[in-house]
């Protein structure tokens, strides 16, 4: 069965690999959700004023814009 929602690592952040519609409708409502991380399992992806973030308190990072929003 196929995650709703994909996020992959790239470097600095993660990028969506899959479910990039759901995402923003999950955020737009409820502002966060657990989401899959491919290698890294379950992860939280939070909305907060500097962006979307990906991570706990200690160690956050950010939802890279993909190329087509830059």
């Amino acid at each position: 069965m196929a995650p709703e929602i994909l996020l992959v690592r790239q470097r600095d952040g993660y990028r969506v690999l899959h479910g990039h519609l759901h995402l923003a409708s999950v955020m737009s409502t409820l502002g966060e959700a657990m989401v899959e991380a491919s290698g890294e399992g379950k992860v939280k992806v939070s909305k907060t004023a500097d962006g979307i973030v990906i991570g706990d308190q200690h160690r956050r990072l950010p939802l890279l814009m993909s190329a087509q929003q830059k």
